[in-house]
């Protein structure tokens, strides 16, 4: 009984681990999307005719959307085991449930924010610009936004299962 307690401990630390890194990883991502996105000064400008190189910051979004996902993912799956393991059924884990709504709600807003900007960062070409031959800048504080909206997603993600987890041992503690 111990060593299976002892497994799951290892799956919670070993889950909650790749999960916080990602989401740290995609934050940091963002703050350096913010640094090195395109800046007013090489729109280049030609009659009615715009362009814009690429810059660092559309590689650094795309690694910014890739962490954030994979960690939603795991965290979601996190959420699924600890859910699995409390071994407790009640209308009282709908907090928790309502918890990891919040986190799917705020990733789904950073998907949009941070892919939205990223494709703004890539080349736009005379002629082609962003949308209809017209170029854009990033404003400020959108890829900070985003990188608040991964952090808040990660925060509520890990009170969802610290509520599954604190339910489980309160049920166990008044079995005993």
């Amino acid at each position: 009984m111990e060593k299976q307690h002892k497994t799951k401990a290892i799956y919670h630390l070993f889950g909650t681990t790749i999960f916080i890194s990602l989401a740290v990883a995609s934050f940091a991502f963002c703050v350096i999307c913010e640094l090195k996105k395109s800046k007013k000064k090489e729109l280049r400008i030609d009659g009615e005719l715009c362009y814009l190189p690429q810059s660092q910051a559309f590689g650094y979004g795309i690694a910014a959307l890739m962490c954030s996902s994979i960690a939603q993912i795991a965290g979601t799956g996190l959420f699924i085991y600890c859910r699995r393991s409390t071994d407790f059924k009640s209308s009282k884990t709908s907090f928790a449930s309502i918890l990891l709504l919040l986190s799917w709600a705020s990733f789904f807003i950073m998907i949009i924010l941070t892919g939205t900007a990223t494709s703004m960062n890539r080349r736009q070409a005379v002629g082609e610009g962003w949308v209809d031959g017209v170029c854009y800048l990033v404003k400020n504080g959108v890829y900070i936004g985003s990188g608040a909206l991964v952090l808040i997603a990660m925060s509520s993600t890990l009170m969802s299962c610290y509520v599954m987890i604190n339910k489980s041992r309160a049920v166990h503690a008044q079995v005993k």
